[in-house]
């Protein structure tokens, strides 16, 4: 069974995200790379990964930066496991990922 997250974008850009996915539960070794794209205030539901690769190990995003007319890219990885509130614990207990900003990776986790 592979992983499924909802998001929502709560930006006002469009954005390309870049899914970093674990390699079964070692957070050291390189991350498997799913893509895709939303739309200002769009929500998707992304299935990723398989019955192997079911955990996040970060996030990519990338937008066209309006002031300066150049693409800008905030990436975030997971560097330890464990409960709450470790970016792990937010990635992989949670079912909607919402992105309030794309500056900084702004995002907020829920169910």
């Amino acid at each position: 069974m592979s992983g499924k997250k909802t998001f929502v974008n709560k930006s006002n850009q469009y954005v390309n995200v870049t899914l970093l996915i674990r390699q079964g539960d070692n957070i050291q070794k390189p991350s498997l790379e799913q893509t895709f794209s939303l739309n200002a205030g769009e929500t998707k539901t992304v299935t990723y990964g398989d019955n192997s690769n079911i955990y996040l190990n970060g996030l990519v995003f990338q937008w066209k930066d309006a002031t300066t007319q150049s693409m800008s890219t905030d990436r975030q990885e997971v560097i330890a496991t464990g409960t709450m509130p470790t970016f792990d614990a937010v990635l992989n207990t949670h079912s909607v990922i919402t992105i309030n900003s794309l500056k900084g990776l702004d995002i907020s986790a829920g169910n």
